[in-house]
């Protein structure tokens, strides 16, 4: 019965296809770093990136990313996320993403206070 099973398994994922059906696929990568890339496909989704080696350090090397990517929800919205990815991470946009509640009045005062008193040892500690 195991046989039976795992040889219906292997007929199933070989015969198995990964339907994707393009209407543009555009991308280019060059010797120095750069790339881009945009593709759109027959349900909707679209995704546009392009990219470039950056110099962060004296010796560090890191990519810099900026790109956009939809796709269809569910719902029957669409989805949009505009991002960066460099040396300050991910930063993606969106409407529909969540945003943080604001910063409290306490909290804001407390962070000027210690912006216009910074600490100092005292000889003791020293």
């Amino acid at each position: 019965m195991k046989l039976i099973l795992i040889c219906t398994l292997l007929v199933a994922v070989t015969c198995a296809e990964d339907q994707v059906d393009f209407i543009t696929n555009k991308s280019n990568v060059e010797y120095n770093g750069k790339f881009y890339y945009q593709y759109e496909l027959l349900d909707g989704s679209k995704a546009i990136q392009n990219g470039e080696l950056k110099k962060i350090g004296e010796d560090q090397y890191g990519e810099a990313v900026k790109g956009y990517f939809s796709f269809p929800g569910d719902d029957g919205k669409e989805y949009a996320i505009s991002y960066t990815a460099d040396e300050n991470g991910y930063r993606p946009v969106g409407n529909h993403l969540p945003t943080p509640p604001p910063t409290p009045e306490s909290v804001l005062k407390t962070l000027k206070y210690l912006a216009e008193h910074p600490y100092q040892p005292s000889e003791k500690q020293l």
